[in-house]
């Protein structure tokens, strides 16, 4: 008896030694460098605890895409994604029923793109990591590295709460060793922030245009 409470107690001690204490590997560092970034205004993110999707599935579609959906498409110095409030389910669906015009809100134009060789090397690295066999793996968001204001939560319940308004879905990172985008969507508004090692961590550079789907 006393040999299985020792084993038990050495077992407990194992499992509690190993949790929160081990550092976060580069992909989590990338998710936790774009929730920084969304949460940079001060304001409170909702974000579904699981990455999931690949990071430049909409990149890949716009580059196929015919010419006039490219025209205006650029990288930006990086900031919050925060779509303006959207028309309910409801709404949409009584403004279909009575025949009437009822549209999303679209991002606006931003005039302040980086400079072209900026352009020019940003979409070199996403054409690449937007190609297969490209791998990428699911981040679970933690509450012990999330940033200050970021609530992560299981996504149904992310569904459920009333309080979760925009909610964020962040893609799995696409990473190379010296690059990496992850894509964001919240409430029909969609962006691209690309990153980059710095020392022993990963920063945002850059975001894509926004885009409604």
């Amino acid at each position: 008896m006393r040999n299985r409470l020792a084993l038990g107690a050495l077992l407990l001690l194992a499992a509690c030694g190993g949790s929160g204490n081990q550092p976060l590997d580069d992909d989590e560092k990338i998710v936790r460098a774009v929730l920084a970034t969304l949460a940079s205004d001060g304001k409170p993110v909702c974000v579904d605890r699981g990455t999931a999707g690949r990071g430049l599935t909409v990149y890949r579609e716009y580059l196929v895409a015919p010419n006039p959906s490219r025209d205006d498409l650029a990288w930006f110095p990086p900031g919050p994604l925060r779509p303006p409030p959207m028309p309910t389910q409801q709404q949409l669906d009584r403004a279909i029923a009575e025949n009437k015009d009822l549209r999303l809100p679209e991002p606006g134009g931003r005039q302040d793109k980086l400079p072209a060789m900026t352009q020019i090397d940003l979409d070199k690295a996403a054409q690449a990591l937007s190609l297969p066999p490209v791998a990428d793996r699911s981040v679970t968001i933690s509450s012990a590295w999330a940033p200050r204001g970021v609530t992560a939560r299981w996504w149904p319940i992310n569904r459920l709460k009333s309080d979760c308004v925009p909610l964020y879905m962040l893609s799995n990172p696409a990473r190379a060793r010296n690059i990496a985008f992850v894509t964001v969507q919240a409430e029909h508004w969609g962006t691209i922030y690309a990153l980059r090692p710095q020392g022993n961590d990963w920063v945002t550079i850059a975001q894509w245009s926004d885009w409604l789907y």
